[in-house]
């Protein structure tokens, strides 16, 4: 038998009895994979976690079938892509970072335009009263924003983007609304005007 022949017949005779034996190795390591990245990765990455774990419990299955080709294949796979999700988890940490600050940066603009109505309120002497509609609403926007920094200050990135989700709509009505709160007062308090009876 030629040289390169008995070599490729060697080769695909290692290939047959490697694809015979139980893929044990790969499938711990799919297993050992996943369990690194799945902390993480639920958080950041859940849909690529997700195909990872179902490509593993495929190879689980083929290897109860015995059908160990296709269970050292799909482990493989699942290794792959438990490698693609803690790959992912960086930048989605950083999207999600990003999003808490905007929202937070929103609020305390909101915040320090309340502070200048405010000030201009007590230059013109307009009583707290005024605004005692929305003063509610700031003490919530208030207590949103603190609670976006303590997530950022404890590293919990995902409860601070939900956070400051919930506060975005707030803080843009807030300010609006202390702003006309303000001027509703001087309107109906102009010099020679009385103010409307309340009903």
């Amino acid at each position: 038998m030629p040289r390169a022949a008995r070599a490729g017949a060697l080769f695909a005779g290692a290939l047959a009895v490697a694809c015979a034996q139980p893929p044990e190795r790969e499938l711990s390591a799919a297993e050992n994979a996943l369990k690194d990245v799945r902390p993480e990765a639920t958080l950041y990455a859940p849909d690529l976690l997700k195909d990872a774990e179902s490509t593993y419990w495929t190879a689980r299955q083929k290897f109860e079938q015995k059908d160990y080709r296709g269970a050292r294949s799909a482990a493989l796979e699942a290794a792959d892509k438990a490698r693609a999700a803690a790959a992912a988890v960086p930048s989605a940490k950083l999207l999600v970072r990003s999003a808490a600050e905007v929202a937070q940066a929103e609020a305390q603009a909101a915040l320090d335009e309340v502070a200048a109505v405010r000030e201009e309120a007590a230059k013109a002497r307009v009583p707290a009263s005024a605004f005692e509609a929305v003063a509610p609403r700031v003490a919530e926007l208030e207590a949103g924003l603190k609670a976006v920094t303590d997530h950022l200050a404890q590293g919990d990135l995902v409860a601070a983007q939900k956070a400051g989700a919930a506060l975005k709509p707030l803080a843009s009505s807030v300010k609006t609304d202390f702003r006309a709160a303000l001027d509703k007062w001087n309107e109906e308090h102009r010099k020679g005007r009385k103010p409307a009876k309340r009903t």
